[in-house]
């Protein structure tokens, strides 16, 4: 949304804290890719990526397919299957794609991979397209200047 600045944890390069994650579209597949590494800091067993960091990897190369086909969707469900330890301070990739579409519902699938194309972790996902305006309009209002101050 135009004027609107996010601070998202997953692709915002304005989270200083965030994992900084920039995908571009793939045009034989509609979906999106993203080369990256992740720092110590995300460190869950002994020189692997936490759990919880695969999984927001997982719902951001998931998610940026919406914003590909210009959808703007929340994470209704995800499952992710993790198949190996995700190495720190690895170069990797992560991907998505689209599955299907059912009314509002957008399902998608990503993938994390190491750049041999060994598969580490697999997540699914279902996301609901929303109106942006609206969304804003009806919760944005919740939000005071103080409670934005220590979301941030």
């Amino acid at each position: 949304m135009p004027g609107v600045t996010h601070h998202c944890f997953g692709c915002a390069p304005e989270n200083r804290h965030g994992l900084h994650l920039r995908f571009q579209e793939t045009p034989h597949n509609a979906g999106v890719e993203c080369e990256f590494r992740v720092p110590r800091r995300f460190e869950g067993p002994p020189g692997h990526v936490h759990g919880g960091v695969i999984a927001t990897i997982l719902d951001e190369a998931m998610g940026k397919v919406n914003r590909q086909k210009g959808v703007v969707a929340l994470t209704r469900n995800m499952s992710i299957d993790y198949l190996q330890p995700v190495p720190l301070a690895t170069k990797l990739r992560a991907v998505g794609w689209p599955v299907k579409v059912d009314g509002r519902k957008h399902f998608h699938a990503g993938e994390i991979l190491a750049l041999d194309g060994t598969v580490l972790a697999r997540g699914e996902g279902i996301f609901v397209a929303i109106d942006p305006v609206e969304m804003f309009r009806k919760y944005g209002q919740r939000l005071t200047p103080k409670s934005r101050s220590r979301r941030s």
